[in-house]
Formats: C-alpha cells, sequence, structure tokens
C-alpha cells in the first residue's frame, strides 16, 4: 500500500500538510462505516508521520520536493499541492500565513479542534490550568451529536501523544470523554487500546511527579518539551523498573540547568531515594541547588537537613535548619523545631536542646520519641546546672518535676527553702500532690491562692489545680467564702497560659530564651512575648473544662440551700459542666471518676452511665464504675441489664462490703422484674447463694 497515494499527497516531510490531508479524508471515512478503509487512512496516516521525522537530504529527494523546501524556507508554498484534481503547471506564491488564534469556546469543526488542542497545549502557562480546558470543552462541537464520536477519536488520539499535564486537568479530562467507564470497552481495537494505555496512565498519577513548578516563562516550548520528557521517563522507570540510587542520580545528571528550579521534580527524585535508605546521594544531589533566597524550595532544605541528620553531620542539618528558620521567620510555625533539639543534643549543648524540645512538646506531646530525648535532654541540662546548685535551685527543681523526678524536685525546694520562701514555695505544693501527700499539698496550695487574693490577681490557675490533686479537701466554707466569691462566672475567662512552677507571674520566656531563639521581648503592642505553644497545649484546655466541672459539682453537693428552686438551678448548672467536660474527659479517662460519684449523687443517672463507660473503657478493673453504673441502670428500671453489672462490681470487689451491697442490689433488680410482671431471673438462686456466702466470710473477717 503506498501511503502517500492513499492520503492523496506527494510525498512531504510537512507534518501539517499530512494532518490536513488526513482530516478531511477523515471526514468521509467513518470508521463504523467503513472499518476497513479507516484502518488503511489510519495506516497511511502513521506511517507517512514516522517517515517525515526521518531526516531527509536533498540528494535523496525528488527534484520537485527540492524546489518544494527551497520555497519554504524562503515563506512561500505551492498553492497546487493543495489541488489534488487538476495540478496547476504553473506555481503561484503565496505567503504562508499562520492560523489565527481560535477562541476556546467557539470551536465548531474537527480541524479547528486540532489546532485549538496544539494552542493550549503548548501555551505554558494555560496547559495546567483546568478552567482553559473547560471552556474548550463547552465550545459547539461538544454539542455536536453526529460528530460525537469523531471528537472523542481526535481527543484519545491527542492525548495518547500529549500527555504531560496536570492531574487535576487529566481527572477533568477523564470525566468529561468517559476516559476510564467507556472508550476502555470502545468496539474500535485501535482506540480502546489508546484508551486502556490512557486509563492506567491516570490511575498511576497518584504515584507520578506533580505538575512543574516555578519554571520560568521565558523558557521556550522546545527546552520544556524535553525537560518533560525526561520527567516522564524517571517517573515511568521509578514506578515500573525500580531504579537504584545511581540510576536515579545518573538520569538526574542530564537536566538541563535552566530547570535546576524545578521543586517538584527534585523533591519527588529525593523522597525517592529517601524510601531507598540513600541519604548520602540526597544530600549531594540537593547540594548541587542554589542557595534559597526565598520559602519556595523549603521543602527540599528540609529534606536535604534530615539526610545529613541520618549521616550523623548534626552540625550541618542544625545550619540547614537554623536558617530555614530564620528565613520563614516562624519558629513554632516550624515542623523542624523538634529538629533542631535533637541536633543540639547530639552536638551535647543540652540547655539549647531542652528549650527546642520542650518548645516543640506542647505541640506534639503525644510523640513518644520526643519526650525520650526530653527527658535525656533536662537530665543532662540539670547535671550542668547543678555546678552551681544553689542559684539555679529554681530550674533544677523545675525540671526534675517535669522529669517526674517529684522526691527529688521535693527536697531540692526543702534543700533551698529561701529560694522559694520568696515565691510560697507551689512547686513544693505540686510534688506534694503528686507524691499522694494531698493534706499537706492542700495547705500549701490554700497558702498561695491567699498570696494571690492579696496581691488583688485572679486564683484560676491555682484553683484548676487545687481542684484536679485535692477536690476531697475542699470543704463548705472554702467553696463559699472564697471561691464562689472569686470565681468569674463564665469558662470564657479561662487563662490560655500556665504559670511558672514557684511563681505567680504568667509564663513568658525568660532571657535565656528569648536570647537563644532570637526573639524579642514584648509583641508590637507592649505585651509580653508569650511561648505560642502553651496556647496549643490542649492538656491545658482539658483540665480547666474539668475544674470547671469540679467547682460547680461540688457546689451541687457540698452546698445546702433550703430553697428547692435555687438548689435545683444549683444541680442542672452542675449538670451541664460535666457534660460540656466530658468531650475533653475521653482524654483523661481518670477524671471521669470524681465525676460517677457526684453525677449519682445528683441523680443524673444517664451522665453517670456515660462517665462510667469512659472509666471501664481504659480502667476495666476498677469495681466502684461496675457499681454505679449497675445502680444508674437500675434507677432507670432497666433491671435485666442492671443485673450482670452488678454482679460483675461484687466480683471485682471480693469479699468487701461494697461486694455484698452490690450482690444485695442485685437480688433486689431480681424481685423488681417480679413485680413488673416479668419471670424471675434465671440466676436469682445463684446470687442468692453468693451474698450468703459473701457475707459469712466478710463477717468472719471483721472478728
Amino acid at each position: 500500500m503506498n501511503h502517500w497515494k492513499t492520503l492523496g499527497i506527494e510525498a512531504t516531510t510537512d507534518k501539517r500538510l499530512i494532518k490536513l490531508a488526513y482530516t478531511e479524508l477523515l471526514k468521509k471515512t467513518s470508521p463504523t462505516e467503513f472499518p476497513e478503509e479507516f484502518k488503511n487512512l489510519r495506516k497511511a496516516y502513521e506511517l507517512a508521520n514516522k517517515e517525515a521525522k526521518r531526516p531527509a537530504q536533498n540528494e535523496n529527494k525528488a527534484p520537485n520536493q527540492v524546489f518544494e523546501d527551497e520555497h519554504e524556507k524562503k515563506g512561500v508554498v505551492d498553492e497546487s499541492f493543495f489541488d489534488e484534481e487538476e495540478p496547476s503547471p504553473a506555481l503561484t506564491q503565496v505567503e504562508v500565513v499562520k492560523p489565527q488564534p481560535i477562541e476556546l469556546n467557539s470551536v465548531s469543526s474537527i480541524s479547528q479542534l486540532q489546532i485549538a488542542l496544539n494552542e493550549l497545549y503548548c501555551n505554558v502557562l494555560s496547559r495546567s490550568d483546568v478552567e482553559q480546558w473547560k471552556l474548550l470543552f463547552s465550545s459547539p462541537l461538544f454539542w455536536d451529536v453526529d460528530q460525537s464520536q469523531q471528537v472523542s477519536f481526535t481527543l484519545i488520539d491527542f492525548f495518547s501523544e500529549h500527555y504531560f499535564l496536570s492531574a487535576m486537568v487529566f481527572r477533568f479530562l477523564d470525566e468529561s470523554m468517559k476516559i476510564s467507564s467507556e472508550l476502555v470497552t470502545s468496539k474500535n481495537n485501535h482506540y480502546r487500546e489508546l484508551a486502556i494505555a490512557l486509563h492506567h496512565y491516570i490511575q498511576s498519577l497518584p504515584l507520578r511527579i506533580d505538575s512543574p513548578s516555578n519554571i520560568d516563562v521565558n523558557i521556550s516550548f522546545e527546552q520544556l518539551q524535553q525537560h518533560l520528557q525526561l520527567r516522564n521517563l524517571i517517573e515511568e522507570q521509578c514506578i515500573y523498573s525500580k531504579l537504584t540510587a545511581e540510576q536515579l542520580i545518573t538520569l538526574m545528571q542530564r537536566i538541563n540547568s535552566v530547570f535546576y528550579n524545578d521543586e517538584s521534580l527534585y523533591l519527588y527524585v529525593a523522597n525517592y531515594l529517601w524510601t531507598l535508605g540513600a541519604y548520602t546521594e540526597i544530600s549531594e544531589l540537593l547540594a548541587s541547588l542554589s542557595e534559597p533566597t526565598d520559602a519556595s524550595i523549603e521543602h527540599l532544605r528540609d529534606l536535604q537537613a534530615h539526610a545529613e541528620f541520618k549521616l550523623e553531620n548534626y552540625d550541618i542539618a542544625l545550619t540547614i535548619y537554623l536558617a530555614q528558620r530564620k528565613l520563614i521567620k516562624s519558629f513554632y510555625a516550624m515542623k523542624m523545631t523538634k529538629e533542631i533539639g535533637l541536633c543540639y543534643l547530639h552536638l551535647k549543648d543540652y540547655e539549647k536542646a531542652y528549650i527546642f524540645l520542650n518548645s516543640y512538646f506542647y505541640v506534639c506531646p503525644e510523640d513518644i520519641d520526643l519526650r525520650s530525648s526530653l527527658i535525656i535532654a533536662r537530665r543532662y541540662y540539670i547535671k550542668d546546672l547543678k555546678k552551681n546548685e544553689e542559684s539555679n535551685a529554681l530550674k533544677i527543681a523545675t525540671l526534675q518535676f517535669e522529669n517526674g523526678r517529684y522526691q527529688d524536685a521535693l527536697i531540692t525546694t526543702q534543700t533551698y527553702s529561701l529560694v522559694f520562701d520568696a515565691n510560697c514555695n507551689y512547686l513544693q505544693a505540686l510534688c506534694l500532690a503528686k507524691l499522694e501527700r494531698l493534706d499537706e499539698a492542700f495547705d500549701v496550695f490554700i497558702a498561695f491562692m491567699n498570696l494571690h487574693l492579696q496581691k488583688q490577681i485572679d486564683p484560676w490557675p491555682l484553683l484548676v489545680d487545687l481542684f484536679i490533686y485535692c477536690p476531697d479537701s475542699i470543704d463548705f466554707n472554702l467553696i463559699m467564702e472564697t471561691i464562689a466569691k472569686k470565681i468569674k462566672p463564665s469558662p470564657n475567662t479561662f487563662y490560655k497560659t500556665p504559670r511558672v512552677l514557684g511563681s505567680v507571674q504568667e509564663n513568658i520566656y525568660s532571657e535565656l530564651e528569648l536570647k537563644t531563639l532570637d526573639l524579642p521581648a514584648t509583641e508590637h503592642d507592649g505585651t509580653p512575648n508569650l511561648p505560642m505553644a502553651h496556647a496549643l497545649y490542649y492538656d491545658l484546655e482539658y483540665k480547666q473544662q474539668y475544674a470547671w466541672a469540679m467547682l460547680h459539682a461540688l457546689m451541687a453537693k457540698l452546698v445546702n440551700i433550703e430553697n428547692e428552686a435555687v438548689m435545683k438551678q444549683v444541680k442542672q448548672a452542675a449538670i451541664y459542666a460535666i457534660k460540656q467536660a466530658m468531650p475533653k474527659i475521653t482524654h483523661q479517662p481518670s477524671w471521669s471518676l470524681k465525676f460517677i460519684h457526684i453525677a449519682f449523687d445528683i441523680d443524673d443517672f444517664d451522665t453517670c452511665i456515660k462517665l462510667a463507660n469512659i472509666t471501664i473503657s481504659t480502667f476495666s478493673n476498677l469495681p466502684q464504675t461496675y457499681y454505679y453504673k449497675g445502680r444508674s441502670l437500675a434507677a432507670l428500671e432497666q433491671y435485666d441489664a442492671a443485673i450482670p453489672i452488678l454482679i460483675l462490681a461484687a466480683d471485682k470487689y471480693g469479699h468487701q462490703r461494697l461486694g455484698i451491697y452490690s450482690l444485695e442490689f442485685a437480688v433486689e433488680c431480681c424481685e423488681k422484674l417480679v413485680e413488673l410482671g416479668q419471670p424471675m431471673h434465671p440466676n436469682y438462686n445463684d446470687i442468692c447463694l453468693k451474698l450468703q456466702t459473701t457475707k459469712e466470710i466478710v463477717d468472719a473477717q471483721s472478728k
């Protein structure tokens, strides 16, 4: 088959003429009506394109082809070349006129569509803008039912050769053209294969490199096309061939220097190398990039620092981290705060290691590795401070307390009592509370609160600790005479910063921290520069919510007001505060234990059951949670549900008086079922026998 004859043109290297001839014949050769003719036409088109790509030499060309080439160089073309029926012996020279740009939303023919597709794809700025593609797909041609199949074939032909588009654009194309849902089942073998290939390409997009970023718009399209082909080769090899680090670096060495700022490519390659553990290769690859002048390659520099850290080049990693922090000018917004602290820890600068790790700990307290590193930094920092122990007594005791060494911290406060007396020794109160010496802790809490009241300072932050550690020591007089008179009426007034241990001042940066972190002492409005991390420390908010609920619950329990309406309001306020605190309590299930008793005492059985469930989810062996849950279910007349819970409570209490009470209430629930006309519980006799046995054992023990 002579492909030039099939296309109806002379042999040429002009792809534009080949495509025009193919397009005109395509209008008369429907793939559905003339499948064999269409197949021959398509094959002729592909062969002509393939031949046109070969570099042709003049001596191998026919005389008329040499003539055409000479005239094309001069900007002229033979008009008779387009006249297939009656070629003219005379040659008429005309200027080659470039096709006028087509408005994307006005395309009405296949030839216009091909021009529009090329124009849009070759526009470096517009090709990744999905709105431009939506505009094209809104043109009249896409609403022409008669041409819909040909439009689909034209589009899939184009995108099978022009696929360097963003994931967002491809998602739109896939939805609009129905590549994955319909074209992959096309009856035409050729287009089905193209559609399947495109479908697989779209499916693998999440594994591919993002669209080129930070590319200079003045770069020629040819350069960009070459770069995109190299990117495609890299991603294909990474996805399907599993490149080694050495092979990938060899490919990266082919990158044109004008594309050294293609952040997405370098980030993709660096992340791939990271999965191989090729930290040396990452270091060498990214070290070749120019120094950043803005935050545009933040992620690359972070990855470079991480690689240096893995290579134990802690000084180099620290330099990069600190440069990034200075460049972005937002210390607490930086994710590398932890890494900076770890670098200082490995470099044995324990003071700075502690400051950075402690700052980040308030943002991410659940990080186990961070917690262990912080403990190590504190321990060695304490050793450094002990070289001048008396002068650093407050810092040492605070660090010991933070490391969970409450006895050591208490001894330090007692040894250097003169240092702490000026601060009313609040740290000592916390140490005593942690050591379960609650009566002593309560006395110190009250003394410190009185100091606050004398200085007319809001006592709320102290009350939070008082309610957490010593709620059972709070009596009626303290509630009514001190707390109720000084407390603010709304939890919206909660403090957002905790107090420095052993100080009545808000937790602000020390001079050392300000110097280390290179921060101003005050904000622009003159207020102290407070650590942002403390505002993010969720545990502080939970503690305040718990304390607020505890305050109202104690008021409902301790305050005895004869006016029933007022007392009802007090109880309702307590229930409301407990319910508000419940979402926070789920993070600290142990706190719910106090509320279980109080919710039961004020007859809110639904809340009591919910609190019991929170506690049981973490502490499955606490008998009182089962006891109050069973009693609450019985109070709500859910006797069938209450009986097994009360039996479980009795099993966990064992041979204790409360075990007897649990079984007695279980027996009572069985009898209530009979009163309601229901059958006797099947385990009634066993429960009665167990109750009798438990009573005998408990009575024998008491003698």
